[in-house]
């Protein structure tokens, strides 16, 4: 036992990754994991070549603009950690503690699994692309000096990222030490509108140190290697102390005795009204579900609110905003919507017996699933508009609002019948706890990200008519095949064979 606990972490993590590989029994979920670790590259490539043909003064404009989306990057790389208590993981934590796995191994699988996340892949794929195209013509070994430079600064915030929240995690497990981060998650969110309420986001942004890291990039296209190499080395700096850094806290956070017991110990309620039917009944239980998990109540919270604060912060136009509701809906998606009936947990086999439970219990879950993909939405919608450039046509503001309704919808029906074809055992209490595998949530992305993403792109096309009631017009078909497919989904939940498999695994496994 001694020997395995010396093994380097590296080489636990190794071993942990062939396990999980194996562990994948189905072909099509090993396909879509294939298919996402290259991808991405055909994407960057497919992007630079592309972009070459935008006239010189967008090129302005980008080159103008990068910045601002490295900031972006920023954010959302401490973000999603903090969300997620530090990091997507390999494995359920109950099911290593007979093995010998250190800290370490922990923390450097939550990195792994970063590009699990939706929003940060795509970020990423989009720093390559206007970096790529910023720097210059598209010359392959200039370039490629330029790509680097990203690739060195996308690695260390996602380690500077994950450390924070490690940290963060660690802090939260006594009550002082939420008290204290919460206060700090308050201050920031003021110090957020006090910024945009005082036009201070140019400032901000001209002194922001990505500003440095960019014309690191861009002097490695032109070959200033002094200039270059000088940012190249910090950021190198910065990947291998926080790595280091990063073992420790992680280590400490995981050491740390909880206050779980005192938090969930019992307690006096009031006794809440009667419902007026089992529908609204199942409503409560699945809303007081999804506050009392940690990563559910977190994700909620962070899809409501940084969507709306990042799309007024940026000051988008309206076509951009047309293609938003893409991307937030498939995140919305992968919170618990590919697995919905797990908010029931092991009480399902108790609910399952209720007369009249079937119906109510599907409706009440898709309610739930829609309302969250809405609030969602309309947010970076609503966020957006307060900062965005005068629309050139009516039919544009119908187009985004017409996009965030029919993206919401599909992924509620898309999710809805993964839920009942592959449901999964999950928790969902512990601060990193998932719906599903990182295999299937990986599958899921692509999945919904495909779909949501055409979504938006037609109804961009629709807005190009400039006739105001064309996408009203254009979503209809939208809503009636998303409505006929989870209406189906329905159906198949009515049959008892269905049903009793779906709730067995998210009771039992």
């Amino acid at each position: 036992m001694s020997d395995s606990a010396n093994i380097p972490a590296t080489r636990q993590l190794m071993a942990l990754l062939q396990l999980r590989w194996r562990m994948i029994r189905s072909t099509p979920i090993r396909w879509a994991i294939a298919l996402l670790t290259i991808l991405p590259v055909g994407l960057v490539i497919a992007g630079l070549l592309s972009m070459q043909t935008l006239p010189d003064d967008e090129t302005l404009s980008l080159a103008v603009a990068t910045p601002t989306f490295y900031v972006g990057f920023i954010v959302l790389a401490i973000l999603a950690p903090l969300v997620s208590g530090g990091g997507y993981e390999l494995y359920p934590p109950d099911q290593l503690v007979a093995y010998p796995i250190r800290p370490a191994t922990a923390y450097r699988g939550t990195l792994v699994l970063a590009p699990v996340n939706l929003a940060w892949l795509i970020n990423v794929i989009a720093l390559f692309v206007v970096t790529g195209f910023a720097t210059g013509d598209l010359a392959w070994v200039p370039t490629s000096r330029s790509l680097v430079t990203v690739a060195l600064f996308i690695l260390a915030a996602t380690v500077v990222g994950h450390t924070i929240g490690w940290l963060v995690m660690g802090f939260r497990q006594s009550r002082r030490g939420r008290v204290v981060t919460n206060i700090g998650g308050v201050l920031a969110l003021v110090a957020g509108f006090f910024i945009f309420w005082t036009d201070s986001v140019i400032t901000l942004l001209d002194n922001s140190p990505t500003t440095r890291v960019v014309v690191g990039a861009y002097d490695g296209y032109n070959g200033e290697y002094t200039s270059w190499l000088t940012v190249v080395a910090v950021l190198v700096l910065v990947v291998v102390v926080f790595m280091r850094f990063g073992d420790a806290v992680a280590g400490w956070a995981l050491r740390r005795p909880g206050d779980h017991a005192d938090r969930t110990s019992s307690r006096s309620l009031p006794r809440r009204t009667m419902s007026r039917n089992a529908t609204f009944a199942l409503l409560m239980v699945d809303h007081a579900s999804v506050w009392r998990s940690t990563p559910l109540r977190r994700g909620v919270l962070v899809l409501v609110l940084v969507p709306g604060v990042i799309s007024a912060l940026a000051g988008m136009t309206w076509q951009s905003l047309i293609l938003v509701p893409g991307l937030i809906a498939a995140g919305a998606g992968l919170l618990f919507g590919i697995n919905a009936f797990t908010l029931d947990s092991t009480g399902s086999v108790w609910l399952s017996t209720l007369p009249g439970w079937v119906s109510p219990a599907y409706l009440a879950k898709s309610l739930v699933f829609l309302e969250i993909a809405l609030a969602a939405v309309l947010s970076a919608l609503v966020g957006g508009s307060l900062r965005a450039q005068p629309p050139n046509a009516a039919s544009e503001v119908m187009a985004a609002f017409m996009s965030a309704l029919c993206c919401a919808v599909l992924v509620v029906a898309l999710g809805m019948r993964s839920s009942l074809r592959h449901p999964h055992r999950a928790d969902l209490k512990g601060p990193r706890d998932t719906p599903a595998t990182p295999g299937v949530m990986a599958a899921q992305s692509m999945r919904f990200a495909l779909v949501t993403t055409f979504t938006s792109l037609y109804f961009a096309a629709l807005a190009l008519s400039g006739v105001w009631w064309l996408p009203l017009f254009g979503a209809l078909p939208v809503l009636l095949l998303s409505a006929l497919h989870w209406y189906r989904t329905g159906l198949a939940w009515e049959h008892p064979h269905v049903r009793a498999a779906v709730v067995m695994t998210v009771s039992g496994g």
